[in-house]
């Protein structure tokens, strides 16, 4: 797969394994319930929030979401973890 085409995650309310081998960060879009800021931490790794981390970043409540695409998509060696903070926030990951 190049990296002029990713793949969704679906829609994560919570914390876990996005997956479990080597991969491409290509996108995040952070979602909100509206009201409480959400706040999204990726790691480089296949089973847990730690390691190196990758990206992290946040929405605030009232914006209901936002979209980061990387130009140069990011390569996570081990995997790719999403740690997920914010009432009723979730998130969608593509990756490639």
């Amino acid at each position: 797969m190049s990296a002029s085409t990713s793949n969704s995650s679906g829609e994560k309310t919570a914390d876990g394994v996005i997956v479990a081998y080597g991969t491409l960060l290509c996108g995040v879009n952070i979602i909100t319930n509206a009201s409480v800021d959400a706040t999204v931490i990726l790691y480089d790794n296949a089973s847990a929030a730690s390691g190196t981390k990758v990206f992290e970043g946040g929405c605030v409540g009232a914006d209901l979401n936002k979209t980061v695409w990387f130009d140069r998509p990011i390569r996570c060696k081990n995997g790719l973890y999403l740690d997920i903070g914010g009432t009723g926030a979730s998130a969608i990951i593509y990756t490639g």
